[in-house]
């Protein structure tokens, strides 16, 4: 038996260890945990079997009186030092006690994939019910992530792993455990691009099957992201851009694999055009800061100062990185409420950089092309949302609205022509796994703490004093210490595969 398991290759305990990290995420968070989660939950709900019951009309045609505890399902928001207890004691968990609401997916401001198929779980337990949509995000990222390493060709798993690994931690990780439509929209784009790249690369005569599974993935992806949110479709639709940019050549193989591409990207347009959140946003959201950075800050201004026309662009633009290392622990998760210390951005953004420039170092002209392409719209569109609204970096547009863009951006990097082609020494491969597993490790805990008893209480153990947890036999500690360990792992056999080309290549 011993020997048997010897001769199983460790990367193939690493969806394991994935499924076990995000598993720990998806119950270090209440219900209603993630951003406007009480939006997207009533959103399910009415998309749901029980529609009839839990979602009737409203006095108003943008109106729907739904269960009580779906509206107000986020009485810990906003305040991190009150804990979820207040789930318990505020309200009931029954679907009967209705009240009427406005907010809800009730005008098409969100595309419907999200909340049709999410809405197929939806029942009269609220919390089982929540608990299975992310539980079914989570198997939907492991299942496409799994599908493109096993059929990708070898070069391009690199940018598969690497692009999740370092740009994840600590939004990204967070969103796949929520409710939130952000989870699948990061999925989808940072997955479409590759899937799409590797139907280019796969010959129909040698690969046929390979070929079409590849292209099915594509697919997948992409409604997956154009479901889910508007900026998501319009999203997927620069990354099949920039994979033509990467592969066209005047050849007839090409120009037929190519119709793939433009269908979806013409249906990932039709997506975009349809989602009110979409056109809302490309006008500005304006008014001031109701959507801000919470705690973290950045280049405050003095609160008599107030900026527009160029001064407005200039601050905007100058301090656009805040909303890359936003995504990397400078912004608090939740409903920006959950603070991260300085070392988990710390951590991460090094993470980042080290693997980036790496991939720099292995440059070609289109790959150069399509990365100043990416980095433009990463910066320009932002912006051009912000001097729209007259709004300041910090208020309003979320790092979770670029996120997909910056995983794009994280596998573009470190793509090469060839297999094996970024490597580093023992050192630096220790120095990342010890920087995304220290960062890892600290939000983890932080976020737990956050709900289990609010931030006003101390200490490593969070099984003393705790306020709120799950109904069931394994306590936070426990949840905290596997689903670290399970990442610190998962990070280690990713990483140590990575930098041996014919153990990658035998996997």
């Amino acid at each position: 038996m011993i020997a048997r398991l010897r001769r199983i290759p460790l990367l193939a305990l690493a969806p394991v260890l994935a499924l076990l990290t995000l598993t720990a995420w998806v119950f270090a968070s209440p219900i209603g945990a993630g951003p406007d989660d009480d939006f997207h939950l009533v959103s399910s709900w009415c998309a749901g079997s029980t529609a009839a019951e839990t979602c009737a009309p409203g006095s108003e045609p943008q109106t729907r009186f739904v269960p009580e505890a779906l509206d107000d399902i986020e009485c810990f928001a906003y305040d991190p030092t009150r804990s979820a207890a207040c789930q318990g004691t505020d309200w009931s968990w029954s679907v009967t006690d209705t009240v009427e609401t406005d907010r809800g997916n009730f005008v098409g401001a969100y595309p419907p994939v999200f909340y049709a198929v999410t809405g197929v779980l939806t029942g009269d337990d609220i919390q089982l019910s929540a608990i299975a949509m992310r539980l079914l995000t989570v198997l939907l990222f492991l299942g496409i992530t799994v599908a493109l390493w096993m059929l990708l060709p070898l070069r391009l798993r690199a940018p598969l792993v690497w692009g999740w690994l370092i740009t994840t931690v600590p939004l990204g990780i967070f969103l796949l455990g929520t409710n939130n439509p952000s989870a699948w929209a990061m999925i989808g784009v940072g997955s479409s691009w590759l899937a799409l790249l590797g139907w280019f690369e796969t010959s129909w005569s040698t690969e046929r099957r390979r070929k079409l599974a590849l292209g099915g993935l594509f697919v997948a992806s992409v409604l997956m992201a154009a479901g889910a949110r508007g900026d998501a479709a319009l999203y997927a639709g620069l990354g099949i851009a920039l994979v033509l940019v990467l592969v066209a050549v005047r050849r007839r193989a090409f120009l037929l694999d190519a119709i793939l591409a433009i269908v979806m990207g013409l249906v990932a347009l039709a997506f975009f055009l349809s989602a009110r959140q979409s056109q809302s946003g490309l006008g500005g959201f304006g008014g001031g800061s109701n959507i801000s950075a919470g705690d973290t800050g950045v280049g405050s201004l003095p609160p008599d100062v107030t900026l527009e026309g160029f001064g407005l662009f200039a601050y905007n633009l100058l301090n656009v990185p805040f909303l890359f290392t936003g995504a990397l622990g400078d912004w608090a998760l939740g409903w920006l409420d959950t603070s991260m210390p300085a070392i988990v951005s710390a951590a991460a953004v090094a993470a980042f950089v080290a693997v980036g420039f790496a991939g720099i170092g292995r440059m070609g002209g289109r790959k150069a092309l399509a990365l100043a392409a990416l980095v433009l719209v990463l910066v320009a569109l932002p912006v051009y949302v912000l001097q729209a609204g007259g709004d300041l970096i910090g208020e309003q547009v979320q790092p979770r609205y670029i996120l997909p863009l910056i995983v794009m951006l994280g596998g573009m990097l470190v793509l090469t022509r060839t297999a094996g082609e970024i490597t580093f020494s023992t050192a630096q491969r220790f120095a990342i796994v010890a920087a995304l597993a220290g960062a890892h490790f600290v939000a983890l805990h932080l976020n737990l703490r956050r709900y289990i008893t609010g931030i006003d209480a101390s200490g490593v153990n969070l099984d003393a004093g705790a306020e709120w947890w799950w109904a069931g036999p394994v306590g936070p500690n426990a949840v905290w210490l596997l689903g670290s360990l399970a990442y610190a792992l998962l990070v280690w056999i990713l990483v140590r595969t990575l930098a041996r080309p014919a153990v990658l290549a035998a996997s």
